[in-house]
């Protein structure tokens, strides 16, 4: 066996890496539509919600506002990731994407500071939380059931 076979060798064995690492990105790395929930319109998002056991305040209008999830995660940002997995969200699979925020003021008993925060990608839910905003007794949860 010639070193230039050799070399032919490892150039097709390379070369076929980087293929199969390209294919593996583009089919895993935007993970979508048939694992998310959709959220192309308010009634969709409202009913996401409410299925988690939460009342949504219908007489505060939505808000909404277009943010960018960051190539790097601050430390904060990091913190935030975990939140999302525990409800099976990955923020890394939309870094550098600019995503759409939903907030939704919740109906409590007790309380007049909880929202649902709603990130979207393309109609679909790529994550969020549930937040109280006091600063003396706040809390973010991830977006699971009540």
């Amino acid at each position: 066996v010639t070193k230039k076979r050799i070399s032919g060798i490892m150039l097709t064995v390379m070369l076929f890496a980087l293929l199969l690492s390209l294919i593996l990105f583009k089919s895993f790395g935007n993970v979508k539509a048939e694992y998310l929930d959709p959220a192309t319109d308010k009634i969709e998002r409202i009913a996401f919600i409410e299925n988690l056991g939460y009342k949504v305040n219908r007489d505060i209008p939505e808000e909404k506002c277009e943010i960018e999830i960051p190539y790097i995660f601050s430390d904060i940002y990091s913190e935030y990731e975990k939140i999302q997995q525990k409800a099976g969200y990955n923020l890394g699979n939309y870094a550098g994407q600019k995503v759409n925020l939903y907030t939704y003021s919740i109906v409590t008993e007790d309380r007049y500071d909880v929202y649902a925060h709603l990130l979207v990608a393309d109609g679909f839910i790529i994550g969020g939380d549930i937040s109280a905003l006091s600063v003396e007794d706040g809390y973010i949860n991830p977006l699971s059931p009540k």
